[in-house]
């Protein structure tokens, strides 16, 4: 390998170890690999049409087809075909290539050969990879990018790249890259990080970046980080510093971080050492970090220990997780610890999973496990995820009823006839029919609109049928409004179409309310009518609050005008409360009218009680209400 590809893998090292450690976890390397074909073979199409068109330029002619080759038999080597590509490139050439990189889909491999190129950028001429990133790059890759060039800038010249982040102008991803900066220079000279760190202002020697380079420095020589560590004064910098070496340290040696932190004071930093160095035990014996753990004091800090340990544990042996997580007491701690159990073993042993859920004591924490199990279930074993699901007890209610749509959201997706069929055929006297339905008719309707309108028309009349009608124009009418309105009023009739151009209009409301109350008399009276004409005195208010009210002002007296001026009444309340006052003595329901004016009463007596209280003497009320308004008065009152 050339000095230039050394330094350009000693400048992306921070970006490489963490690729390498997730890669092998995630999707192993089979799936990096079938990224790295898929890289080679878009830009290889990408340079032949370039060729073509007769673009001469190198970085558009050449292929990165050179970059990666297939073969190899690990990660490692994947990554020194792309160190070999980037160390073949000409400073004229990087522009180029990150410019042809822009083009292909965000991949694992397109991400570390930008990585790598931008460090070699970074390395060689930092203020024109800066420019670059600026001016040229795509927002979302901007962050990290940052961090590939100023690292290698920081590794030849680290105060000149420190003084240089300046120019990035956001103080947030400044302070980000410093502490990134500092921790890979403690990797290999973790004085000069900590040289470095002092000659920054007060205001950025910040308590994260002492973590950066304790975390680091810890790496590659613990006895030392632990000595510095200790000269420090007592501080929360200090603390900050012990817990995070302790982390790093015990994922090496956690038997020997736990030792050291025995050594510290008695009290916080002792503690927090200690629990820090107990998630890299527990990945390796977590029986043994549980004795630990039952050692520490109780309280607040140990049991957010836990779940963590329990996690770790599921991972390894989930029943002997899940037996230990039973002997907790029931409360918060609980809850988590048992989510996360049932969530690894939702992978390996779901109905193991089930049978633990069956007998749980907490309704809620059941509740929140069922969700869980079937989502998880659904992906590797539909058919057993679903017969699983429909012996819940009905007494689980609303449990039961989001297990089965989070199960049957992975078939209709698929396969919408055969899921529709399914529902219709064995679930339409389940309780929670009429939302399983409307999700698939609303799922079917993205792929095939006809085929899902025409399974809702088979319908029984009904609470489902009018709920899936809702989900199939929610659905058509957020990608197109106009259109699904057009379809309603050609294809429904009574009932079905007042309900689709309710839900219709109430979409439309969000980009076009003039639009939207233009079309609002189509629509007869009922829940539909009312929905529709709040949505859109909601949004419009939003955009033009002086249309709006003057709309508001033109609609009959009825329910769908009451549920308009509510929303004028919520925005008015604040800046002018009289009139928010006068507007909600218009509404026309009694109760309506009456838990309005109590909501403007209570706000307004809380900024000046004599005008309130005089609005309500003098409005026209009947005495029981003005008697009921002046109590709230006296309350807002009393409360301020």
């Amino acid at each position: 390998m050339t000095g230039k590809a050394k330094t350009i893998l000693t400048a992306a090292s921070c970006f490489l170890a963490g690729m390498l450690v997730m890669l092998p976890r995630q999707w192993g390397l089979s799936h990096l690999r079938n990224q790295v074909v898929a890289l080679r073979q878009a830009h290889t199409a990408l340079a032949a049409r370039a060729q073509s068109a007769g673009d001469h330029s190198p970085g558009a002619v050449r292929s990165l087809s050179q970059l990666l080759k297939e073969g190899g038999g690990n990660q490692l080597e994947v990554v020194g075909d792309a160190l070999r590509y980037v160390d073949s490139l000409q400073p004229g050439q990087f522009a180029g290539a990150l410019d042809a990189l822009k083009k292909m889909p965000p991949t694992d491999a397109t991400n570390l050969v930008r990585s790598l190129l931008l460090a070699r950028w970074g390395g060689d001429d930092p203020v024109a990879a800066l420019a670059w990133v600026k001016t040229k790059d795509l927002p979302d890759n901007r962050n990290n990018d940052y961090r590939s060039m100023y690292q290698a800038w920081a590794a030849k010249d680290p105060a000149a790249a420190v003084s240089g982040l300046k120019q990035i102008g956001d103080a947030a991803v400044q302070a980000r890259i410093e502490n990134q900066i500092l921790g890979m220079m403690s990797l290999s000279n973790p004085q000069s990080a900590m040289n470095l760190l002092h000659q920054f202002p007060n205001s950025q020697q910040s308590n994260m970046a002492l973590s950066y380079i304790y975390y680091y420095w810890a790496g590659v020589d613990p006895q030392a980080a632990s000595a510095s560590a200790l000269t420090m004064p007592v501080s929360a910098a200090r603390q900050y510093a012990l817990q995070n070496l302790s982390y790093s340290w015990a994922q090496q040696d956690p038997q020997a971080a736990l030792a050291f932190a025995k050594t510290l004071p008695a009290g916080g930093t002792q503690l927090y050492a200690t629990g820090w160095a107990l998630d890299p035990l527990a990945q390796q014996d977590p029986q043994a970090a549980i004795k630990i753990l039952e050692a520490l004091p109780s309280g607040d800090f140990r049991n957010e220990l836990i779940p963590g340990i329990a996690d770790d544990w599921a991972q390894q042996d989930p029943a002997a997780a899940l037996a230990w997580v039973g002997t907790l007491a029931t409360g918060k701690t609980y809850d988590q610890a048992v989510q996360t159990v049932l969530g690894d073993m939702a992978i390996s042993a779901p109905a193991d999973a089930a049978a633990f859920i069956a007998q749980m004591p907490d309704a809620s924490t059941r509740d929140g496990a069922i969700s869980t199990l079937a989502t998880t279930w659904a992906q590797s074993d539909f058919s057993s995820a679903l017969a699983w699901a429909q012996t819940l007890p009905l007494s689980d209610g609303d449990a039961r009823n989001a297990a089965l749509k989070n199960i049957m959201s992975a078939w209709d997706a698929n396969d919408p006839v055969s899921a529709s069929d399914f529902v219709a055929k064995n679930l339409a006297s389940d309780p929670g029919f009429a939302s399983l339905a409307q999700q698939l008719a609303g799922s079917w309707a993205s792929a095939d609109p006809p085929a899902a309108l025409n399974w809702v028309q088979s319908l029984p009349a009904g609470p489902a049928q009018a709920d899936s009608f809702r989900g199939v124009f929610d659905s058509l009418a957020k990608s197109d409004p106009q259109s699904a309105w057009e379809l309603a009023g050609q294809t429904l009739q009574g009932d079905s179409r007042n309900t689709a151009m309710g839900v219709v209009l109430i979409r439309m409301s969000a980009q076009d309310p003039a639009g939207a109350a233009a079309l609002l008399g189509n629509i007869s009276a009922g829940n539909s009518l009312d929905g529709a004409a709040e949505s859109v005195a909601a949004n419009w208010l939003q955009q033009n609050p002086t249309a709006a009210t003057q709309w508001v002002n033109t609609l009959p007296t009825g329910s769908a005008r009451d549920a308009a001026v509510a929303q004028v009444v919520k925005v008015a309340v604040t800046n002018d409360p009289a009139g928010a006052f006068t507007w909600a003595s218009s509404i026309n329901d009694t109760t309506a009218q009456q838990n309005q004016l109590n909501s403007v009463v209570q706000q307004w007596a809380k900024r000046d009680a004599a005008a309130a209280s005089s609005a309500v003497q003098s409005a026209l009320l009947t005495d029981q209400q003005r008697t009921d308004l002046l109590k709230t008065i006296q309350k807002a009152q009393a409360v301020n």
